[in-house]
């Protein structure tokens, strides 16, 4: 968490196909909210973490989309059937805790305090969107 481990995405991978060897899926969809000011987390993390579950999903590591959402840049990487196997946002200045937009609109959610941050982004609504919840 604080000094990241560099490795390649097959390294990646084989770690988590050696913690259950034999099986071939399904394997999760993973959604990564990472703060860029995040001193308990370093934010190479993120990366680290795209590498493992995009090799271990057979999706290649290169941004399938590429954009912003609410302004933070956010990338979804795709395996070969289209479906998206990683999604990560990058919350510009942010630093340990959980991203939330306070508030009562739709897309808004929780109450800023202790490592709950009001960064104008819900993550659990980004997420629960994306993986078809609402």
């Amino acid at each position: 968490m604080y000094v990241g481990a560099t490795q390649t995405a097959a390294q990646w991978g084989d770690r988590v196909r050696a913690a259950r060897p034999g099986y071939a899926g399904p394997w999760p969809r993973l959604t990564v909210f990472q703060g860029s000011a995040d001193h308990t987390v370093k934010p190479g993390n993120m990366t680290g973490l795209m590498k493992r579950w995009t090799d271990v999903q057979g999706a290649d590591q290169v941004a399938d989309v590429s954009d912003s959402v609410a302004g933070y840049p956010h990338q979804v990487f795709r395996r070969a059937d289209g479906s998206a196997a990683v999604e990560t946002y990058s919350i510009t200045g942010m630093g340990q805790g959980q991203p939330v937009d306070p508030g009562s609109g739709a897309a808004q959610c929780g109450t800023a305090g202790a490592c709950v941050l009001d960064v104008n982004l819900c993550a659990a609504y980004a997420m629960g969107r994306s993986w078809g919840l609402g």
